[in-house]
């Protein structure tokens, strides 16, 4: 039996293939879009971390630790640096409570996250972006960390548990307080609460 022919001279099998083709042409080009986007916004993450380094190596004799590890939130809180904007999400900040650089003699290391993604590296070496899921209390292959909330009257005061350096602030904010350690959280009426939490971490590029 022939192909029926269309009124342009085409069989409908010949209208076929070109649609075929034309879609596997248009899912390569948006895959290809994708991954210079995706570039992009690696390669601007690892930007943002040296800068954090930077930043830090201008004022970090304003900031003295014993462990010698400088947060974002302290250079934000003091005026020495603005949020730094997420390359994944143009309306949302970096942590500021995650986001830290370590100094060790001459070595400056930095943990940067933003969004669901994370970079580690060293000034002057490779950088290593991460994609992280949320806090869970089931155990996920990733990473462990102690997460913290506090009581008042039996009721819990916050809506999600927080990593240390968040909670201080949080917790000087609700209280107007001026605590800096963990220790400090007292009061007839309040209890430190904690949750052992997990998040997966997968590594997805290194950037030189």
């Amino acid at each position: 039996m022939k192909n029926q022919i269309n009124n342009h001279g085409f069989s409908k099998a010949e209208v076929m293939v070109v649609l075929c083709a034309l879609l596997v042409f248009l899912a390569i080009l948006i895959k290809s879009l994708s991954d210079n986007k995706d570039t992009n916004n690696y390669s601007m993450l690892k930007k943002q971390a040296e800068n954090f380094i930077y930043k830090v190596s201008i004022y970090k004799d304003m900031y003295t630790r014993d462990d010698n590890v400088y947060y974002l939130d302290y250079l934000i809180d003091n005026d020495y640096a603005i949020d730094l904007s997420n390359p994944f999400d143009a309306t949302d900040s970096c942590d500021r409570y995650e986001s830290f650089v370590k100094i060790e003699g001459s070595k400056k290391s930095v943990s940067l996250k933003c969004g669901h993604f994370l970079v580690e590296g060293v000034s002057d070496g490779e950088y290593t972006i991460y994609q992280l899921s949320d806090w869970t209390e089931e155990a996920a292959n990733g990473e462990f960390s102690i997460l913290y909330n506090y009581r008042k009257n039996g009721e819990e005061v916050g809506d999600h548990y927080m990593l240390e350096n968040e909670f201080i602030d949080f917790y000087n904010e609700k209280e107007d307080s001026h605590i800096v350690s963990l220790a400090e959280v007292s009061g007839d009426d309040v209890q430190l609460v904690t949750k052992s939490m997990y998040r997966e971490k997968i590594e997805v590029k290194k950037i030189g």
